[in-house]
């Protein structure tokens, strides 16, 4: 009993501390201590899961270094013309805890404000309620949120916001000031708003396995090959000819079903787009994350696309986290047994981190997990030997019953 218990204890630390990731990097020291944006290398990220839970970041010492995850971002500037302010009838500011602003609604029914807000480094949360007397309000949104709050030329930046259509005569949005400082709302209107990017985000390209053409019934199939499950967003691809063109495109997977206790397989559609001449061939996907892809394009009874490249593209992330001068830090991935890690640093961290110095993951290389040798097991251990063991007691028990049966039998 006493070795079974020793011997489980030690399985029990082995499972509980042993290293089960597949995957890590060396983060080089940094010139100055602080927060720093790191760049996750899409070979990191491609053993990972994918919701990045297993990712964690080790100083010398073997502490988890804290750290968030943030998405790359494009700057978005919103334009707006024929600004009509509304009325603010009231504003109230609670220190370190709230802000209001109670606005009139001139219209009968309304699904959008703009916001006009000094540049402020930070996002902000806020609600939305809204009342026909002011006394008696009641929810619009719950839990919205400002982004990009500052543009790089002017001194203040507009923000619009939508939200469910409704015909309240008064609304209140209330500022979350309890973790952030606080955002100073210079206006509320209504305007014809237009959206612009000014500072694209920069896709990380995927690298292919292997890919093949076909032709069959005026279509031309693409059958795409990665080395691992891949997250996708963006497709790119270049053609050569002809000149004028308009074709459907179709991405999809193969899956595997049950059928009458059958295993059949069947397409399914990812997504749908058309490919024009006239029109840039690029194009926006919903994240997809898989390891072998088909599109098909139909050619009817046109010539087939001459396709020089097709390009899979993948949004960069980032992990923000406080380093230290010198210091050098090891990244590890790949345990899927870990959990998305609960850190105190994005809820204290209240900038969107914008111009951080770059910390960059290098060597990064693959472990292998390591086979544990068979443990030598005695003779008296083996299966064999209990059973004899049991056998021959059974043997031993038999005789004396047959024996003392026999003696009573005599008397």
């Amino acid at each position: 009993m006493k070795t079974s218990i020793k011997l489980f204890l030690m399985l029990f630390a082995i499972m509980a501390f042993g290293q089960k990731h597949t995957v890590e990097g060396e983060i080089h020291a940094v010139k100055e201590a602080g927060l720093h944006r790191i760049p996750v290398p899409h070979n990191l990220r491609s053993y990972a899961t994918r919701n990045l839970r297993d990712i964690r970041i080790w100083d010398t010492k073997g502490s988890q270094v804290p750290y968030f995850i943030q998405p790359a971002m494009s700057y978005k500037s919103t334009k707006v013309s024929d600004f009509t302010e509304f009325p603010v009838i009231s504003s109230a500011r609670i220190t370190d805890s709230i802000a209001t602003y109670i606005f009139q609604n001139p219209d009968k029914t309304i699904k959008q404000a703009v916001f006009l807000i000094a540049n402020y480094q930070g996002t902000k949360s806020y609600r939305l309620e809204g009342s026909n007397d002011q006394n008696q309000w009641f929810g619009i949104v719950n839990n919205g949120k400002l982004d990009q709050l500052s543009h790089p030329k002017e001194t203040s930046v507009y923000k619009v916001i939508n939200f469910p259509l409704c015909a309240y005569k008064y609304l209140k949005v209330v500022f979350n000031d309890k973790q952030s400082l606080p955002i100073n709302l210079l206006k509320i209107g209504k305007a014809t708003a237009e959206t612009v990017t000014i500072m694209p985000i920069a896709m990380d390209k995927i690298p292919v396995k292997a890919i093949a053409f076909s032709e069959e019934n005026k279509k031309t199939e693409i059958h795409i090959n990665f080395d691992r499950l891949e997250v996708i967003n963006e497709i790119r691809i270049d053609i050569v000819s002809p000149e004028l063109y308009s074709r459907n495109a179709t991405l999809y997977a193969i899956r595997e079903r049950e059928v009458k206790r059958n295993i059949e397989s069947y397409k399914q559609v990812l997504t749908t787009f058309s490919i024009r001449s006239d029109k840039d061939l690029v194009f926006d996907i919903s994240t997809i994350t898989e390891k072998e892809l088909y599109l098909e394009i139909e050619n009817k009874d046109n010539p087939k696309l001459q396709i020089n490249s097709i390009q899979f593209m993948q949004e960069p992330l980032y992990l923000v986290a406080a380093l230290n001068a010198q210091n050098t830090y090891k990244v590890t991935a790949g345990n899927t047994a870990l959990n998305v890690p609960d850190y105190d640093i994005s809820e204290v961290t209240n900038t969107l981190k914008s111009n951080l110095p770059i910390a960059e993951i290098s060597s990064v290389t693959y472990v292998q997990a390591k086979t544990k040798e068979k443990a030598e097991i005695s003779f008296w251990q083996q299966p064999w030997f209990m059973w004899c063991c049991i056998g021959l007691a059974a043997l031993i028990i038999s005789y004396y019953a047959f024996n003392l049966i026999k003696d009573l039998n005599k008397k």
